[in-house]
């Protein structure tokens, strides 16, 4: 791991994110790029911004550029870097990933719900959807960021082994315990018997160590993964993401965003297609 990327819009959130890369970056001797993305609310007309319009993105650029470069210059113990853009926060931000080869995305979140959750959804849950590196999400403040124990919610399926790659190689970097959870559903009910051969089955395929598995009965799979995180007292919970776009994804939607818009910890995502 040695580009962190941080997306800053300098509200709580994100510079709850700052924090956590800051810890993150330490121990793996990693940099972390900032980036504020100015997405104009006004709009583009054929012959371009007036100058009055101009003017105003001119300035909100050069104010962000200043706190961007006041808070990279700090002390942090490690190397910071920052860099403003204009446009589409979403595109912006997925190009930034691929461009700059970047491993990992930290991103503040302050979750949905709602209309706003079905209609809009959030910067943080496009990102997640689509990235080409692990995204983990944080909503609350953390003086320090230690992982010794996480949930990794499972179907249990063939699909999610090579996830399990990923998955292994933080709980390498951060010493962790995994808690592998299959969430039982009257949607999806498994017999005892069924678990049991397909969590063997997947265990061995997966090359796991220093895991336990956990069966978590619930209405569905986000409440499932939520609870069982709560009961187990972990630090974080990981999930992979089928990563689907248009109308696959509005009618199949996604546990992992479900996840990521209502758990009160972080939430480690990477897409099964990576």
């Amino acid at each position: 791991m040695k580009k962190i990327l941080v997306p800053i819009d300098f509200s709580e959130q994100s510079i709850n994110a700052f924090n956590v890369a800051k810890n993150i970056a330490q121990k793996a001797e990693a940099e972390i790029l900032l980036l504020n993305v100015i997405e104009p609310y006004m709009p583009f007309s054929e012959v371009g911004y007036t100058a009055t319009e101009q003017d105003y993105i001119s300035h909100l650029k050069d104010t962000s550029i200043s706190h961007l470069k006041r808070m990279a210059e700090e002390d942090h113990g490690v190397k910071v870097s920052s860099q403003v853009e204009i446009g589409s926060i979403f595109k912006v931000i997925k190009t930034y990933i691929t461009d700059q080869a970047i491993d990992l995305v930290v991103m503040g979140t302050q979750g949905a719900s709602g209309l706003e959750e079905i209609l809009i959804g959030s910067n943080t849950e496009k990102i997640v959807r689509t990235s080409a590196c692990p995204v983990l999400t944080v909503r609350n403040t953390a003086d320090s960021f230690e992982v010794k124990a996480l949930v990794f919610a499972t179907n249990l399926r063939q699909e999610q082994v090579k996830a399990v790659e990923i998955l292994k190689e933080f709980q390498q970097f951060f010493g962790a315990h995994i808690h592998l959870v299959y969430v039982n559903t009257p949607n999806a009910f498994l017999s005892s018997h069924e678990i049991k051969e397909q969590s063997d089955e997947f265990v061995k395929k997966a090359n796991l160590e220093n895991f336990t598995l956990h069966v978590e009965s619930d209405v569905n799979e986000e409440i499932g993964v939520i609870h069982a995180a709560e009961n187990l007292g972990v630090d974080m919970i990981a999930m992979g993401t089928h990563q689907r776009k248009g109308l696959a994804h509005w009618f199949a939607g996604s546990i992992a965003e479900d996840v990521v818009n209502h758990a009160n910890r972080p939430v480690l995502t990477f897409g099964l297609k990576n």
